[in-house]
């Protein structure tokens, strides 16, 4: 009999751990102790490598000036390091609403006055203005119990200018250690005062913003951004780092035999096909095996340790191999096999479902009839129109996005024939178990590809959130359970899922008790539910274009309400085991992908992107002009801190290198990454605009410069030997730069021409800004 592993609880959040060393460094989270103490300056630690890392970063120095010790341990001069070592320690103290001690001063101990629990851990500069408090009602429950706890609270951001002389190298290089390599609250930016959300859209001018420091804080206001997205190759130097990268899934191979079947059935559709063309099986196998490691991991929905392609539906078949052709990089073949499968699909569909023979439709065609040859039917049917989709959507010609959106009523009505929330009943058996999942995630992935195309294009959803009432898929380790034996295993350590229904509400809602709480959701069930949210703002936002609404933005209450949501999201995702910013992560990029949603979801509550897009033009100066004039956007709080997510999404690929990354990373990124790009450059651009205008009115908040600086920071990493005043000559010059750094990311020669597109229209957004600059 194998010995059950021991574990170790913590008395007061119910954790549990393998070793009591990390219970123990985890308890001195809630104890907030630092036995670590610095012996050259006031700062203690709660870790040792952590008071290591500090002495290598502070105190080293080839003079020694920092080394002498002269037995009263004098505070040392702050120095560029120092100030840049301040904007770092982030993020952890502001996750748990902790008190945060001052950088140069007298140190602050655990009998501080401490700072109510409405209120976040760092002070805002100014005070709670009269048409703010109602805001202090809105603060979350559960911040502090957020699952990805950081070991030590980290000291707050001094008040003097953090990069003043300072080598951005440095400040990249000195990002400190968190516990969970890859929680979304690591990032590499200062941190920023909390501040309170204005109740207007912009500045309240009556405001005096340079008052006392005490004012309440939203948790969601703490730390700006709270989440982002970061690369795998900025994972801390630890050895406590476990994750591997993704394996492939191995390959796919058509035999002779399949690939004459594949013939066999084609002959039934001489009246609409006289002669297809049909590749190799090895040219098969090879687009076979491309979709498999290029699509399915981003749209999960086939169980792949039981696919049996030989048993797979004529047109679900070409469809996967249509796809996986242009993860193969063979444009030609996928179009000729799409073609194909386009043809074969929609014949299909009209013989058996709009016009079936004498007695051949029954109510057998149910996606929740248990196993019959025809409810497999319907499911292959509507994965194979799913996948026609994703080939058509993403081009001008060859094929037509108006293919797609010609075929995605067909796939609608399909899933609703078939019952929309309707799943197959489970008899405990892992068979049962595959079908039942198979259908539930089928009909929630087309619900989200759906949406997709609403953001892209500004089309209506066809599916409506409220009307899915299913639960949410499993985790992504279940689903790969590869047999019986080890899917058991997995569902006895994972609670069942909660429906979506009750899960989106529990997000909008207060919770009376954390038992009552949404506590974590599933990879996938996560992407479903930041889809639904965005389909909620994208909902509002058109609501406020008709002639009955009184104003064009959305209201203090709705932005309330959003943001109440996403940040307990953001709370969920960091409970969820498999949950990583890691886009090759072994559970998948399905939460990588999430990030780049929630930051699009920021954005869109500040800037009403819906209709100034333009993407369905195809034309970069359309779309460049489009989002030049049509959309505008006011300074105020909120939006500095959707700037602030945009900012941090750049960082990273600047210090690994815009080339490097556009040319080895992007292209195996999820297409959605860079459709929320668009958005990011844009905002982060005309945020650039307003906030470097000669004096502007009302004078830059404390946040705003330490933003504005972050920006100048990166830039100046990429444009060798140019100057800040350069840089700030006029108010577009910068935005210009930036624009373009993004754009650069999205101009190699990427599968889908959408990507390419958004990377041309980023350069003629430049180029305009540029023409005004002068």
């Amino acid at each position: 009999m194998v010995k059950a592993a021991r574990t170790f609880q913590c008395q007061r959040c119910s954790r549990t751990f393998a070793r009591l060393e990390h219970l123990q460094r985890h308890d001195r989270s809630h104890t907030k102790e630092k036995p670590y103490v610095c012996d050259k300056c006031p700062k203690s630690f709660t870790r040792k490598d952590l008071l290591t890392r500090h002495e290598r970063l502070s105190h080293s120095s080839p003079s020694g000036t920092h080394d002498t010790d002269n037995g009263d341990h004098p505070t040392p001069a702050p120095s560029s390091t120092d100030h840049v070592l301040d904007g770092l320690n982030i993020l952890a103290s502001a996750v748990a609403d902790r008190t945060v001690p001052t950088t140069h001063g007298p140190p602050r101990g655990r009998h501080q006055h401490p700072l109510s629990a409405s209120q976040g851990s760092f002070s805002s500069g100014r005070p709670a203005a009269a048409d703010q408090t109602p805001l202090a009602g809105h603060s979350l429950p559960g911040a502090a119990e957020a699952t990805a706890v950081f070991g030590e609270t980290f000291s707050g951001y001094t008040t003097s200018n953090a990069y003043d002389g300072d080598d951005f190298t440095s400040f990249l290089d000195s990002i400190p250690l968190p516990s969970h390599p890859y929680s979304p609250t690591y990032q590499p930016l200062p941190v920023f005062p909390a501040w309170n959300f204005d109740s207007a859209a912009d500045y309240d001018r009556s405001v005096d913003r340079t008052g006392t420091a005490d004012a309440a804080v939203t948790p969601s206001s703490s730390v700006l951004p709270r989440h982002g997205t970061q690369l795998p190759s900025l994972q801390p130097e630890s050895p406590q780092t476990s994750h591997r990268t993704r394996q492939p899934k191995g390959a796919i191979f058509v035999t002779t035999q399949c690939r004459d079947g594949i013939i066999t059935l084609l002959a039934d559709y001489t009246n609409v096909l006289p002669d297809p063309y049909i590749p190799s099986r090895h040219a098969l196998s090879r687009c076979l095996t491309g979709y498999l490691s290029g699509y399915h991991d981003h749209y999960p929905f086939m169980h792949i340790p039981t696919l049996d392609i030989e048993n797979v539906s004529l047109p679900l078949f070409l469809s996967m191999a249509a796809l996986g052709a242009r993860y193969c990089r063979e444009p030609g073949t996928s179009l000729s096999l799409y073609r194909i499968a386009r043809t074969v699909t929609m014949e299909h569909v009209r013989r058996t479902y709009q016009f079936p023979g004498p007695g051949q439709f029954s109510e057998k065609f149910r996606l929740s009839s248990p196993g019959t040859p025809e409810s497999q039917d319907l499911l292959e049917t509507i994965q194979a129109l799913l996948l026609l989709h994703s080939v058509s959507s993403w081009f001008k010609r060859d094929p037509s996005h108006h293919e797609s959106l010609f075929m995605r009523s067909f796939m609608e009505t399909m899933l609703r024939k078939g019952g929309l929330n309707e799943l197959p009943e489970q008899d405990g058996s892992w068979e049962s178990w595959i079908r039942r999942e198979c259908v539930k995630r089928t009909s929630l992935i087309v619900f989200c590809y759906l949406n997709i195309l609403t953001i892209v294009f500004d089309i209506t959803p066809l599916i409506l959130t409220e009307e899915i009432s299913m639960d949410l898929p499993c985790s992504e380790k279940e689903w790969h359970a590869a047999s019986a034996v080890a899917w058991m295993q997995e569902g006895r350590q994972t609670p069942p899922e909660p429906k979506l229904q009750d899960a989106l509400s529990s997000l909008f809602t207060h919770p009376t008790t954390p038992k009552s709480n949404l506590e974590t959701f599933s990879s996938l069930g996560g992407y479903v539910l930041i889809h639904a949210i965005l389909q909620d703002i994208w909902l509002l936002q058109k609501a406020r274009r008709l002639p009955l609404s009184r104003n064009s933005s959305l209201s203090t209450e709705e932005v309330l309400s959003l943001e109440q949501a996403l940040e307990q999201w953001c709370q969920c995702w960091e409970r969820n085991q498999e949950s990583s910013i890691d886009p090759f992560n072994p559970h998948g990029p399905l939460s990588f992908t999430s990030t780049a949603l929630l930051r699009l979801a920021y954005i869109r509550l500040n800037a009403d992107f819906t209709s100034a897009r333009r993407l369905q033009t195809w034309e970069p100066s359309q779309i460049a002009q489009s989002l030049r004039q049509n959309l505008s956007v006011q300074r105020g709080d909120r939006l500095t801190r959707a700037a602030l997510h945009c900012a941090h999404a750049l960082s990273t690929p600047i210090k690994l290198g815009i080339n490097y990354v556009a040319h080895s990373l992007v292209t195996s990124w999820s297409n959605q990454y860079a459709l929320c790009s668009l958005e990011c450059a844009v905002l982060l651009a005309k945020w650039l605009e307003k906030v470097t205008v000669p004096n502007p009115d009302p004078a830059l908040t404390e946040q705003e410069n330490k933003l504005l600086e972050f920006v100048i920071e990166m830039v100046m990493e990429t444009q060798h030997g140019i100057s800040r005043e350069w840089l700030l000559e006029n108010n577009t010059r910068l935005s210009a730069i930036v624009t373009r750094l993004w754009g650069r990311l999205f101009t190699t020669d990427h599968i889908w021409e959408v990507v390419n597109l958004i990377g041309q229209s980023l350069s003629r957004y430049a180029d305009i800004l540029e023409e005004v600059s002068g």
